[in-house]
């Protein structure tokens, strides 16, 4: 043995892993986030139970590997009978049934038979509301892989302001999270909590603030930075004018 490896062999002696390693960050137990950036201050005190809505969010895979996902934030706010997410590359009919056959049910997916949600809203009834999560590719991708899906009414949200999901790029000006899209909805089917909006987005502000503070940086819409020739690489019109038909 060399005395280098002596050495080692010796200061590891009554070291366990973690002392390697380092102190792990604590974990704040009910948001989930680490206790310097914790948004428990800024969350519903109890998550919020929907009166004439359930949202099922359809979630691609990765969603996982993205710790500043909003979908996670969205199921600390909504009580777990309001909000069903499910994490996975297929969805088909057999396994939701209930979903695909309730006539109420509408997809929030900008294709060019989507209706404004306000416009067929109506007080008394129930309406299932799905979101796809994941990168606007990896929606598109899931829309297309399901043809049980886009034989669903498909309906869009009017984004009356700009997304205050900053840290990652929008494809344009007037898309936003799916924490953002969802609380737009809401907005339309649960007119009698007037506060459910802001109750929701509330959590994004606040974790937006603490990563910026935190040294990351805004990102402007993918739209507007082709537009001003800002992009890394170029792209073709065909592409642009997909990101205009995200727009309604």
């Amino acid at each position: 043995m060399s005395d280098n490896e002596t050495f080692l062999s010796e200061l590891d002696d009554g070291l366990s892993e973690k002392d390697w390693n380092g102190p792990k960050r604590t974990i704040c137990a009910r948001c989930e986030r680490p206790e310097l950036v914790c948004l428990c201050s800024h969350l519903p005190p109890v998550p919020i139970h929907l009166d004439h809505t359930s949202v099922v969010v359809f979630q691609h895979p990765n969603e996982i590997k993205r710790p500043l996902g909003t979908v996670q934030l969205l199921s600390k706010c909504l009580d777990p009978s309001s909000l069903t997410v499910v994490r996975a590359r297929q969805f088909p009919r057999k396994h939701y049934p209930h979903i695909y056959s309730d006539p109420n049910t509408y997809l929030l997916f900008p294709n060019s038979n989507a209706v404004l949600l306000d416009d067929v809203i109506k007080e008394s009834e129930h309406y299932t509301i799905i979101a796809l999560d994941g990168t606007w590719n990896e929606a598109m991708g899931i829309y297309h892989r399901h043809s049980e899906l886009q034989e669903l009414k498909t309906c869009y949200v009017k984004i009356d302001q700009k997304s205050e999901f900053v840290i990652r790029t929008q494809p344009t000006k007037e898309t936003a999270s799916t924490l953002e899209t969802v609380a737009y909805a809401l907005r339309c089917t649960e007119t009698g909590k007037p506060t459910l909006f802001d109750d929701i987005v509330r959590p994004l502000k606040r974790m937006v603030e603490l990563q910026l503070g935190l040294g990351a940086v805004v990102h402007e819409a993918k739209l507007s930075l082709i537009e001003n020739g800002q992009t890394r690489r170029p792209y073709s019109k065909k592409h642009e004018r997909w990101l205009m038909t995200l727009q309604h």
